[in-house]
């Protein structure tokens, strides 16, 4: 069966035995990088940094091609909404659609940062189980003060991972909705924009449906979003330091030039 996207791989690499803390702080700080770079020699860098860390989890490419394919179209938009609507050099002349220099290259920029925001977090969760994310964010939000809020680090790490465990659930109730529509004699090619009904309205019933029922087996279970203990307790090891200083190094670098 094929792995849904975002889902975790098992694995003995190098970043499956860090600590999800570090992986969490990492991400954190690259997509700090993207979106501080403006470059296109920056870029390049950073996609060069990620070649350089698939190359340490041993996961397969096509985890990543997984990954972007389900936003291709969004990229595709947003690129061409930069290309046709930035003012500046006008390129050609199609009509009342004038592309420009300046909106080829921030569309290519923004294009650039969101393939690479979706490469970074499918390399973490590809490269974390789902439970120890879950430990990693509550052990980090745990000395801040949020209570006031009326919520804990508990409650916020377990809607955090419900929400990254509902993302490969969701694209897998797309695909069966897309298909169960297509039996039924929809054809998804003639006017795209009459199909998006016919697969909203049952793909929203379907998650509240689901978030319903995770709710009540949570509920049945006895949850409580207070204290919890684990069974398993996190130890920054000095692989992880030495992680955590080779990528601060690398982001003052990049901040720098």
């Amino acid at each position: 069966m094929k792995e849904p996207v975002f889902s975790y791989i098992p694995g003995k690499s190098y970043l499956h035995k860090l600590d999800p803390r570090t992986k969490l702080a990492a991400v954190m700080l690259l997509g700090i990088l993207v979106f501080r770079t403006e470059s296109f020699f920056g870029m390049g860098v950073l996609f060069t940094f990620f070649i350089a860390l698939t190359s340490f989890s041993g996961l397969p490419a096509r985890v990543f091609f997984r990954a972007v394919r389900p936003m291709v179209l969004f990229i595709i938009f947003i690129f061409l909404a930069q290309l046709f609507f930035t003012e500046g050099q006008a390129l050609v002349s199609f009509g009342v659609l004038h592309p420009t220099f300046e909106g080829l290259q921030n569309g290519i920029r923004l294009s650039a940062r969101f393939i690479l925001l979706l490469l970074f977090a499918a390399l973490m969760t590809a490269s974390t189980d789902p439970s120890a994310i879950t430990s990693g964010i509550e052990r980090i939000l745990r000395p801040l003060p949020l209570s006031w809020m009326g919520v804990n680090s508990y409650e916020l790490a377990t809607m955090m991972n419900l929400s990254i465990a509902f993302l490969p659930i969701l694209f897998d109730r797309v695909e069966r909705t897309k298909a169960a529509q297509a039996s039924r004699g929809m054809y998804f090619g003639k006017n795209p924009f009459h199909s998006v009904p016919a697969l909203a309205i049952p793909l929203i019933r379907g998650v509240v449906r689901d978030a319903e029922e995770l709710s009540l087996a949570m509920e049945s279970r006895g949850y409580q979003g207070s204290r919890r203990t684990s069974m398993h307790e996190f130890v920054m090891q000095k692989r992880d330091w030495a992680t955590l200083l080779i990528l601060i190094i690398f982001a003052v670098l990049m901040l720098r030039f």
